[in-house]
């Protein structure tokens, strides 16, 4: 009887250790499959995908922003965003502004955002820019770059180097190396 008792004890002590094993096997293959994100770059303390900023004063919009990737830098206090959309927002005169870019650098404290690669600008009423950087100073609603330029609104169309445009009024000035051309009947 007693051999029989030692005979199963051995057994069940067997099936809880291939149990154990197994689970433990079980586990660490689990845990073997996962992806592991990679490591932030050093100077990166935050990463985010699909962001949205707002730009609100006194209640009211100044423009959105929405990037695909964002990754902030504490010690600069710039978010570094990647996959630009930005509406910088109009009144019904002269409407909104679209811009997009490649990438992005958005100063946290002064608000204002350095675009890079390849930029363009739409407006509802048909005006169009592209440059390969731009600047918005988010205290002036200025709009700048002392890259060439390529400007279309309606009837006419301008290329240059270097440009600044109040995004409340639309006033442009291409700064050099100015070329325009206007079409006539446009409009008909």
């Amino acid at each position: 009887m007693n051999k029989i008792r030692l005979l199963l004890a051995v057994i069940i002590v067997l099936a809880g250790v291939s149990l154990v094993t197994t689970i433990a096997l079980k586990v660490s293959s689990d845990k073997r499959q996962l992806p592991v994100p990679p490591g932030l770059p050093g100077n990166v303390d935050v990463s985010l995908q699909k962001i949205h900023f707002t730009e609100t004063r006194d209640g009211v919009k100044k423009w959105d922003l929405v990037a695909d990737k964002a990754e902030y830098d504490k010690v600069r206090d710039t978010t570094h965003l990647t996959g630009i959309r930005m509406v910088v927002t109009g009144d019904q005169q002269t409407g909104d502004i679209t811009l997009t870019a490649d990438r992005a650098d958005y100063d946290n404290k002064s608000r204002d955002v350095k675009l890079a690669g390849r930029v363009k600008a739409k407006s509802a009423s048909g005006m169009e820019f592209s440059s390969a950087t731009a600047d918005y100073v988010a205290a002036s609603g200025l709009l700048r770059t002392p890259d060439r330029i390529r400007y279309a609104d309606k009837n006419m169309t301008l290329e240059g180097v270097g440009m600044e445009m109040v995004t409340g009024t639309r006033n442009l000035k291409v700064l050099r190396d100015v070329t325009a051309s206007i079409r006539s009947g446009a409009g008909k």
